[in-house]
């Protein structure tokens, strides 16, 4: 635009010397862009940046005067006009008609949301992620029947919500309702990769507060769904957050044999494989709870590369990864009625990378099961050599 046109130095910003598009007065008189002067101040400073003054008050009063200056400009010179900001009393009028139930005004702020940063605060800020939460789970139950018109606003108002990010109580004590997680388990299983990924955000924000956790955990599909995700990796970030959100829900020991059933362990040893450092850790953390319970165990020994791929994270990884790799180690070869699991572990080398852990050092509770490990080593080693010397160069762990 500048290239083509000459911008006046009345329509430009002081700091950022663009064009403003939200023009406003402080205390001292002068008018910069918002956000500039916002980002001037979030930085520490407490004076004006053109006078030097010191500013007893860090309130901005919209400058309408030269915002339609602006626009007149823009206009005469066959320039795309900045778009005004969201503001509080515009915001109002739009939640007092998304209360009323109207459809095109949840559209019409899921826009501004888009918009700018800015805006997305200003909603966030204010009570319509509440009020938004409370319509969702009001036409769920309609939506669930394949009513287009339930179904339009609650995916709507699914769009506006995860602009809003974190959600407050009452948003999340609305959407916690039996039907409002039925349809967003609905969409976790049926819906477009979009739907798919604002159900997991907000699911995520949901299963991370232990009140939520027992509703989510019992909610009938919704488990299958999470791995069901997990098998489609639709992308690595929507992988993380299901992996997180599944750890969640087998933190309840009750709801552990119900992701093992769900299929869960297959698909965390078939992560390992391949699987960088965040997931090989998410993996290992999912691994490891569900190894805590007789189904866990019996999924994750059934299944051929468990042992061989864990024993290979070992010292690999990260010192988390360690940790729960010897963890998972532990919970299967102690609870092997016939040693079978033991054997494997050997096989795979297991004997050469505890010691080699137990010498380059550990926390106290990997130290412990490593030698309780080792222990269980010794009475199936038979004529087993011991380790030579140990090649350290491989070992991710500082010294």
């Amino acid at each position: 635009m500048d290239s083509e046109v000459a911008v006046p130095s009345y329509l430009r910003c002081p700091i950022s010397l663009e064009l403003m598009k939200d023009p406003v007065i402080l205390c001292t008189g002068l008018t910069y862009d918002r956000h500039s002067i916002e980002t001037w101040l979030d930085a520490g400073n407490s004076v004006c940046p053109l006078t030097n003054q010191i500013l007893h008050t860090r309130d901005m009063i919209p400058n309408h005067a030269l915002r339609r200056i602006i626009q007149d400009w823009c206009v005469a010179n066959g320039i795309h006009a900045p778009k005004a900001p969201l503001d509080p009393e515009q915001l109002n009028t739009i939640v007092a008609e998304i209360s009323s139930g109207e459809k095109g005004s949840i559209r019409k702020l899921r826009q501004l949301g888009r918009e700018s940063d800015r805006n997305k605060k200003c909603i966030a800020s204010s009570n319509a992620p509440s009020v938004l939460a409370s319509v969702f789970a009001r036409h769920s139950t309609e939506a669930l029947n394949r009513s287009q018109h339930s179904v339009e606003i609650c995916e709507e108002a699914l769009g506006v919500l995860i602009m809003t990010l974190p959600l407050t109580s009452q948003a999340l004590d609305s959407l916690a309702l039996s039907d409002a997680i039925s349809y967003l388990v609905c969409n976790l299983r049926e819906g477009n990769t979009e739907a798919k990924n604002s159900v997991v955000t907000i699911l995520q924000g949901m299963v991370s507060q232990d009140k939520y956790r027992d509703t989510i955990g019992k909610s009938e599909g919704l488990t299958e769904g999470m791995v069901q995700l997990l098998r489609e990796s639709i992308s690595p970030a929507v992988r993380k957050s299901s992996l997180g959100i599944i750890y969640n829900i087998a933190l309840r020991q009750r709801y552990r044999s119900k992701v093992v059933e769900a299929g869960a362990v297959p698909l965390l040893v078939e992560m390992l494989v391949d699987g960088d450092r965040s997931i090989c850790e998410r993996a290992l953390l999912v691994l490891d709870i569900l190894c805590y319970c007789t189904e866990g165990r019996a999924a994750a020994s059934a299944h051929a590369l468990t042992l061989p791929v864990v024993v290979k994270k070992v010292l690999r990884v990260s010192d988390s990864a360690t940790e729960l790799a010897v963890s998972v180690l532990w919970n299967i070869c102690q609870n092997s009625s016939d040693g079978g699991a033991v054997r494997e572990a050997l096989h795979a080398g297991a004997l050469d990378k505890l010691l080699l852990l137990v010498q380059v050092g550990c926390c106290e509770q990997t130290r412990d099961k490593s030698s309780k490990l080792l222990k269980l080593f010794n009475a199936h080693t038979g004529d087993w050599k011991c380790a030579e010397t140990l090649n350290l160069h491989h070992v991710k762990r500082s010294f």
